[in-house]
């Protein structure tokens, strides 16, 4: 039996066909982005930021839709300063797994991240943190591995250190 991955509908398709479907995959994003900001804002009418966020915890964010290589919708993101209860914004590194290799000029291999769901290494791209509002987070994460959704993936001091060093190599160049 052949298995037939969404990855493979293209390679069956004219340029013209191509074309099209990824116009329309595209607008199906941007749709779908839309209705997820009008739930933001249904939702922020009654949202009181009540979230305590320190360095190192990985959540699952929703980045929105983006162009490009920016990072869009839901992938994990490392908090790198602590963000009380009462302030609604967090500074966030977007995390993806290390399957082409690193980026010696934004990348930083964090290694392997117990409780995420990835045999590989994890990478943080620096050059893609951004302040994330806290009602992009997920409180109740779908694509991490703990059984029990108040346990909190963390980074060890290790891959802290390795995270400072690589953000003082890409951003402090002496």
């Amino acid at each position: 039996m052949r298995y037939k991955f969404r990855c493979d509908e293209t390679n069956y398709m004219d340029e013209e066909t191509k074309k099209k479907y990824n116009m329309m995959n595209n607008l199906k994003q941007q749709l779908e982005w839309v209705k997820r900001q009008l739930e933001y804002i249904s939702y922020q009418e009654k949202y009181e930021p009540s979230l305590e966020l320190k360095v190192g915890e990985i959540y699952e964010f929703d980045w929105g839709v983006n162009v490009n290589c920016e990072f869009s919708n839901r992938h994990y993101g490392v908090v790198l300063a602590d963000s009380h209860a009462n302030n609604p914004l967090v500074i966030v590194c977007p995390l993806k797994s290390n399957k082409y290799g690193a980026n010696p000029c934004s990348d930083i291999n964090l290694g392997h991240i117990e409780g995420l769901v990835t045999e590989r290494e994890t990478l943080a791209i620096v050059n893609q943190i951004r302040a994330l509002d806290k009602m992009r987070l997920y409180v109740r994460p779908i694509i991490n591995d703990t059984k029990d959704e108040n346990a909190k993936i963390k980074l060890n001091d290790v891959q802290i250190k390795k995270l400072i060093d690589g953000l003082k190599h890409v951003f402090i160049k002496i």
